[in-house]
């Protein structure tokens, strides 16, 4: 059994999210992988369904789900300057009676049950994502997904060379990063997690050839 691995901490989350909050006014999903995972999402179906969106950054997904159909959306952020960016934009976009915002760590925190729990980049922020998978395959009803970096072939040597040189310019800048580290996880290892917990594979694809974008659901 995985033992709980440390919180990471929230150090540059708040800055990341007011950047993308900023974007998010002029778009409906700042990244291009934020975008893929709704369609995908949406394909898998959204309609009147409740939303779990665990790392949610500046909300733009959970929020962008409500447009697109969901019922009710929670999302939680380890930091507060996230959940305060998520909270702003739920209420400039007339969405803040469906949307809740929470400060809380995926991987320990109660977490409400939902029909889909989203995982978007968020898996690569953990130095062991056992209990981060454990804590919302059990929130999961009906869709679970997630995003993350690519770990086979030329793209999995890319991205680990990148995360290599990320760690160590976070790692020069102990002010500002605190300890943060990003991680490449088998994905492979990833998938029979979810498979064991009884969802079954019904979309998969790669975008900007380094992130992988994959949706599960309960047969």
């Amino acid at each position: 059994m995985d033992e709980p691995e440390p919180q990471q901490p929230s150090c540059c989350f708040d800055e990341w999210a007011a950047a993308n909050a900023r974007r998010a006014r002029s778009k409906e999903t700042v990244a291009p992988i934020t975008t893929a995972l709704l369609a995908a999402l949406e394909a898998a179906g959204l309609e009147g369904r409740t939303v779990l969106d665990v790392g949610c950054g500046t909300g733009d997904l959970a929020l962008a789900a409500l447009a697109h159909g969901a019922a009710s959306a929670y999302g939680c952020d380890l930091g507060s300057g996230s959940v305060e960016h998520a909270r702003t934009l739920a209420r400039e976009r007339g969405l803040e009676d469906r949307a809740v915002f929470e400060v809380a760590d995926g991987s320990v925190a109660p977490l409400p049950a939902a029909d889909v729990v989203v995982l978007n980049r968020v898996v690569c922020c953990y130095p062991d994502p056992g209990a981060l998978l454990r804590n919302t395959l059990g929130a999961a009803g009906s869709v679970y997904a997630l995003s993350a970096p690519v770990d086979r072939g030329l793209a999995g040597v890319v991205n680990r060379v990148v995360v290599r040189v990320s760690n160590v310019w976070y790692a020069l800048r102990t002010s500002k990063f605190h300890g943060f580290r990003v991680f490449v996880h088998d994905v492979g290892d990833l998938d029979e997690r979810i498979r064991a917990a009884g969802f079954a594979p019904t979309h998969r694809e790669r975008r900007r050839i380094v992130w992988e974008l994959a949706v599960y659901a309960r047969p």
